[in-house]
């Protein structure tokens, strides 16, 4: 039963992000340990072409007396190294007699740590390259465009931004650095990682740094949080990726962001001991925040508190939602109140009001113990679709599928050693926990998937004492289940290939919706449902994909489900011009029988778009994807 164990373990993640005030783990050091950290605080010295003696400075935290501080370089011209000052090398260059400048790397090291700097000397003959750069901003909210000049206009720079609360975080836990060297390191670890997972990707050095950097003017579009702080910085770069000078930076601060008409309404509130369950109604597809927390925190704060609270929070996708939403808030304590916390919220900001909705959770009843009743409501080829009914609203327990020949002794073992597999990993305190958060309480709709065709299952569910985590009821087990064969769907989707447009043309008209025009043409992919369609998928790809042989169906149905369009009526397809490309779609019916998938092969022509007049979809198309044709 490795199903269970894996989909237990899947459940930790999300755990992680559910607690209410739990402390997290602390994994001590152990004893011994080689914790030195060394920094460099340059990350460039500038060495004239007549050499001399020169010095780098470092920081050192956690020194240990077994280790002892050695500078290493890969060249002869550098050479006679000094430690004779705390926190400072001296080191000797020789005077470059060429007509080229060249770069070395100074290595520091200290017990395992270690880190470099980049030497770089001028040649004979050669003028210091002096590098200016002018940076520009237009702003409009959040929305920002950086535009970067730089003198010599042949400079290969490196192009950015950073928040200034971020920068200001950084630079108090980095002694002695300021601005510029703090600038100039993410300059360096953001080129090294792109040479670094460029290797991966079958590019090249020179040709990872051209991905990652400009020649020339150039504009940046960033859609940041509103009303903010934040430093634009550019730096100049060789064509491998070396740091030339000093970061250059200016700062800027975004605007405000518009509000939302969205009317958010908390229904369906389902209260337990230890839970509760809630849908959030919304009037438009604007994004929005849903959390439940301790009254206690949040009686005090006001809308303005609790919004720098949730922008603290490391990871706020987590709670963000478009459209109607249900879920259920677990790892609550029982006897306690709660509120329910929903609100607009885009780019860092609040856009509605926060809707506050209290809660009291109920007491537990220890003597509780589940009565299971299981309702199959359908089954499918790869489905099946129940509820379970444990009697008191109350009363926890753990359900689940099983194949119909299972022994129910080693299905409760490996729901029990999953459970515990979390306790020993540290993600809850205990077993008691852990089965609470693996549980269920109440009448549950369950939607087992993906499952075999032609296949005997059964339900099966246990009652739970939560007060310790074991089991307290005999196994319910349900009986046989038998999914039925695959069929061909008679449902299915059609995707016309019809008029495109140049998107230059449609900003005109739509200035918002097609603020990033590329000379794209854009084709309106137009969604025709027919039948009992549930699911459907589809994407335009670069080249020819119409050989069945490769990428098969299958191959294509696994891609276009993980990367694909999901049932989204309307796409603006960006594809260029005179390319050869495959649109690909295929539906799913209620039944879960796959429409046969169809392939169109077809290019757009620069002489055959339509005039945007002819645009017939209108503006405000926030719901629309836009997207990039894209390869396999």
């Amino acid at each position: 039963m490795k199903r269970i164990l894996h989909y237990t373990k899947m459940l930790a993640v999300a755990a992680l992000f559910t607690a209410c005030g739990d402390d997290a783990a602390v994994n001590d050091q152990p004893s011994g340990a080689d914790t030195a950290k060394i920094e460099i605080n340059e990350n460039v010295v500038s060495v004239s072409k007549a050499g001399g003696e020169y010095e780098i400075t470092y920081t050192l935290t956690n020194p240990n007396k077994n280790n002892k501080l050695e500078a290493k370089c890969d060249v002869a011209w550098i050479h006679d190294f000094d430690y004779s000052i705390d926190g400072t090398v001296l080191f000797t260059v020789d005077a470059n007699n060429t007509t080229e400048s060249r770069i070395a790397y100074l290595y520091l090291e200290y017990g395992k740590a270690n880190d470099k700097v980049t030497i770089s000397q001028s040649g004979l003959g050669q003028e210091e390259v002096k590098y200016e750069f002018d940076i520009q901003y237009e702003i409009d909210g959040p929305y920002v465009t950086m535009n970067v000049s730089a003198e010599p206009e042949n400079t290969r720079y490196y192009a950015w931004y950073m928040s200034k609360k971020g920068l200001e975080e950084g630079l108090a836990q980095s002694p002695g650095v300021d601005i510029v060297m703090y600038l100039n390191k993410i300059v360096e670890v953001d080129i090294s990682n792109a040479i670094y997972y460029g290797a991966y990707a079958g590019y090249g050095t020179e040709d990872a740094v051209a991905e990652l950097t400009f020649v020339g003017p150039s504009s940046q579009d960033f859609e940041l949080n509103g009303e903010t702080d934040f430093y634009g910085f550019v730096c100049p770069v060789s064509k491998v990726g070396e740091r030339l000078a000093d970061v250059q930076y200016k700062e800027f601060r975004t605007g405000a962001v518009k509000p939302s008409a969205n009317v958010l309404k908390v229904e369906n509130v389902v209260v337990n001991t230890d839970r509760v369950d809630y849908t959030v109604a919304t009037t438009n597809n604007d994004q929005y925040a849903a959390m439940v927390l301790p009254a206690a925190d949040v009686e005090a704060m006001t809308d303005a508190d609790l919004l720098v609270w949730f922008n603290n929070i490391s990871d706020i996708t987590l709670y963000l939602h478009f459209g109607t939403f249900s879920t259920t808030a677990l790892r609550l304590n029982p006897d306690s109140d709660y509120y329910i916390l929903v609100f607009g919220y885009e780019y860092g900001m609040l856009t509605t009001a926060v809707t506050r909705e209290k809660i009291h959770t109920l007491e537990v009843d220890p003597t509780l113990k589940a009565e299971f009743a299981v309702t199959v409501n359908k089954v499918t080829n790869a489905r099946i679709k129940c509820s379970v009914d444990a009697g008191d609203m109350r009363a926890l327990y753990y359900a689940d599928w099983c194949y119909a020949d299972d022994n129910t002794a080693e299905l409760l073992s490996d729901v029990r050693e999953a459970a515990q597999w979390l306790v020993d990993e540290g993600t809850f305190p205990d077993l008691a926990t852990a089965m609470k958060f693996a549980g269920y309480k109440g009448n549950r709709e369950f939607d087992f998937t993906p499952l075999t065709p032609e296949t005997d299952y059964r339900i099966f569910a246990v009652g739970i004492d939560e007060t310790t985590g074991e089991f307290n009821t005999e196994v319910f087990i349900s009986d046989v289940i038998t999914t039925p064969a695959k069929q061909v769907s008679e449902a299915y989707i059609d995707i016309p290939v019809g008029k495109y447009f140049l998107d230059y043309d449609l900003k005109e008209l739509y200035p918002e919706e097609f603020a990033d025009a590329d000379g794209y043409a854009v084709l309106p992919l137009d969604v025709t449902t027919h039948g009992d369609v549930a699911e459907y998928y589809y994407d335009v790809y670069t080249g020819d994909l119409t050989d069945t042989t490769y990428p098969t169906d299958e191959e294509i149905i696994l891609d276009l489900e993980i990367n694909g369009n999901k049932n989204v009526s309307l796409t603006m397809s960006y594809c260029y011009f005179d390319t050869t490309l495959t649109l690909i779609y295929f539906s799913k019916d209620t039944d879960d029988n796959f429409s046969p998938v169809t392939r169109k092969l077809f290019t757009l022509k620069s002489e055959g778009e339509s005039p945007a007049e002819e645009f017939a979809y209108g503006a405000g198309l926030k719901s629309v994807v836009y997207k990039s044709s894209r390869e396999l």
